[in-house]
């Protein structure tokens, strides 16, 4: 099992928020690098700005189809992206299905139910600001 604590965060009107995220290395293309990701349970599938798409090399010449979240109905690509998530002995990697923003809205990289939820347990500890992710079959 693997536990993090809450990472603070600064919301654009600059309020500090503790939210579940992780540290994560992201593989693309042409480079790879470390991010902080939001652990996202209400969102179906990952999401990354296209900003962050293209620094990595990602297929961006998919069909634009429309993507719906808390900021309402934006324009996506939907396509892969290859994750690494490490602490201590611990060492996982996917290749996991992404939904690229193309609208210029500022937001985390989220890590979404398919293809990161379904392989672990998660338990979030609000009260203590500590999630917890355990590998399923491990």
């Amino acid at each position: 099992m693997i536990t993090f604590r809450y990472k603070k965060v600064i919301r654009p009107d600059k309020s500090e928020v503790k939210s579940p995220s992780i540290p994560i290395t992201i593989i693309g293309k042409l480079m790879r690098f470390d991010v902080v990701a939001l652990l996202d349970s209400g969102a179906d599938v990952s999401a990354i700005p296209k900003d962050i798409a293209e620094l990595l090399g990602l297929d961006l010449d998919k069909k634009i189809e429309s993507a719906y979240g808390i900021g309402g109905k934006v324009d996506s690509i939907q396509t892969t992206m290859n994750i690494i998530l490490e602490k201590g002995h611990e060492h996982y990697s996917f290749n996991i299905p992404v939904k690229v923003i193309l609208d210029s809205y500022e937001f985390p990289v989220l890590l979404g139910r398919a293809g990161f939820f379904d392989k672990f347990v998660i338990s979030f500890d609000q009260k203590n600001e500590k999630v917890s992710l355990k590998k399923i079959g491990d």
